[in-house]
């Protein structure tokens, strides 16, 4: 599942150049999340400033930030990470105790 928040509007006047959001992927416990800013492709929004609303900017930037946008990609990297943890011991740890051994 994905989420974003709008974190803060980006404008030159009454034109709005992008938003600073927070993305979120989770799955099942698993939870990973990024800030970014966004600065949106021109023709983009179509609202005047006045009529925007949040659900207007998450829309737009849910369309141009894909499945194939670096953020995204970076994470499902993260969560895949967390699904399936590689635990190593740290070669130059001492080996600690461990109970029932």
């Amino acid at each position: 599942m994905i989420n974003y928040k709008i974190l803060d509007i980006m404008a030159d006047g009454e034109t709005v150049l992008g938003v600073r959001c927070l993305v979120s992927v989770s799955e099942g416990e698993f939870n990973v999340e990024s800030e970014t800013e966004h600065f949106f492709k021109k023709g983009t929004v179509n609202i005047p400033y006045a009529d925007i609303k949040e659900y207007n900017l998450i829309d737009w930037a849910q369309s141009e930030i894909d499945e194939n946008h670096p953020l995204r990609i970076n994470l499902q990297n993260q969560l895949n990470a967390l699904k399936n943890p590689i635990n190593n011991k740290l070669p130059w740890l001492a080996n600690t105790f461990t109970p029932g051994t």
